[in-house]
């Protein structure tokens, strides 16, 4: 058994963390009969949880929900979580290898293509884009088309993604005017919808009209897409105009 000072120790929190844990429920110490509190196994393990549970950024009340679920369900979350690490080492090594190579040129001891110089940053991109969207976007077309995406995406040559950055821009320069003019059926309208499925053309191996409808209706039902061309285009109404301009314009 562990005093309160002791655990604190131990784990290298302070008693201050312990006893606010204790008041909300999320680790409840037993106490002895003069009042003190005493820790055991079972409190040493669920605080090695909640430590591990921290370190990857979980708010409280997420691991109190966590923790009381089934112990399995505790297992997928530290799965889950160790995915994360994983990705985020693949990530670190890439970049690790880029800066080496970088150093090594600049030393003359090698050199670099314009494709290795950016490959490190694409699938920085696509790895961000795992983290933030990939559940949702792989529930809606299936494993092998995101894979495929993804691909395609590492294989673009620095020209290529060069356009593709500025068909983005002139898209969101775009979508503000039909915004401003409220009118769906005019140029520019037909000019968004252009533009929009010019870019997705740099990651999707082929297109379909359906897709990209299915791909309008998550502009606006999940936040994260909202946010990207509601600020991009500078209007609150820009993912729902976007959305409604891919409704009218994409068909087989």
């Amino acid at each position: 058994m562990y005093t309160i000072q002791q655990l604190a120790q131990l784990a290298g929190v302070s008693t201050r963390t312990l006893r606010y844990y204790d008041q909300i429920g999320l680790l409840k110490a037993p106490r002895d009969t003069n009042g003190y509190r005493l820790y055991g196994e079972t409190e040493v393990d669920r605080l090695q949880e909640i430590c591990f549970l921290r370190l990857f950024e979980l708010k409280l009340d997420q691991i109190q929900q966590i923790i009381q679920q089934p112990a399995a369900t505790h297992m997928q979350a530290l799965r889950q979580q160790r995915t994360k690490i994983v990705h985020e080492q693949a990530r670190l090594s890439r970049l690790l290898q880029t800066l080496d190579q970088v150093l090594d040129t600049e030393k003359g001891v090698t050199t670099m293509t314009d494709q290795e110089k950016f490959a490190a940053f694409k699938a920085e991109q696509v790895a961000t884009n795992e983290n933030n969207y990939g559940k949702e976007i792989r529930a809606k077309y299936g494993e092998e088309a995101v894979a495929q995406s993804n691909q395609r995406y590492l294989n673009l040559t620095a020209a290529e993604m060069g356009a593709m950055e500025r068909i983005n821009a002139e898209l969101m320069v775009t979508l503000a005017e039909v915004i401003a003019s409220q009118q769906l059926n005019s140029p520019a309208a037909r000019r968004v919808f252009t533009l929009h499925k010019k870019w997705l053309s740099y990651s999707w191996s082929t297109y379909s009209a359906a897709a990209h409808r299915g791909l309008g209706e998550m502009y606006i039902n999940d936040p994260r897409f909202a946010k990207y061309y509601n600020e991009g285009a500078h209007s609150p109404e820009a993912a729902n105009w976007l959305n409604r301009i891919i409704q009218q314009y994409a068909h087989d």
